[in-house]
């Protein structure tokens, strides 16, 4: 421990505990393992589910449709990722007292939507530009699916005595 700072943002940052003014552990692990564990859980799932509409679109003859959905998905897979590496950061600037103001870039994530529909639009033949927007949600209804079976199970894990702290 430094002595003469009670409170080391490098040890937060890293990860390792630190004191607060009335001795209290501070420690960034616990939130970061939660955070990379739902990424890391929406990401595996959307990719499943891209998989499978990647295979619908080999498999049957509706390929623009499929085409269109999955590059729906793949923007809002992006978008998702996007936001967890914007909430990080934001976590991080709190933690180490940091006052700069940042933004969860709103603008980056809505460009992310001019490609497939500009590919849309280029090819119609090979890409819906309909179905681009109904895989838009994919990534996002993946997101609430999983914080929603984090949060039952944790009401259960709640009610034996073994819940993390974040629920």
């Amino acid at each position: 421990m430094h002595a003469g700072n009670p409170l080391n943002p490098a040890l937060v940052l890293r990860g390792e505990s630190s004191t607060d003014e009335g001795g209290c552990q501070l420690s960034r692990k616990p939130h970061l393992d939660a955070i990379h564990e739902r990424t890391r859980r929406v990401t595996l799932l959307t990719s499943a589910v891209l998989t499978v509409i990647l295979l619908l679109w080999a498999t049957t003859p509706a390929k623009p449709f499929f085409a269109g959905m999955f590059l729906g998905g793949l923007v809002s897979l992006y978008n998702i990722l996007h936001i967890a590496r914007k909430l990080r950061q934001v976590g991080e600037r709190m933690l180490t007292g940091d006052g700069r103001r940042s933004g969860i870039g709103m603008a980056s994530r809505f460009l992310m939507l001019v490609l497939p529909v500009a590919l849309a639009i280029r090819y119609p033949e090979w890409v819906d530009a309909r179905s681009i927007f109904l895989g838009l949600p994919i990534g996002y209804a993946v997101a609430v699916v999983v914080e929603y079976r984090r949060q039952a199970r944790g009401k259960n894990i709640g009610e034996r005595g073994e819940n993390d702290g974040w629920n």
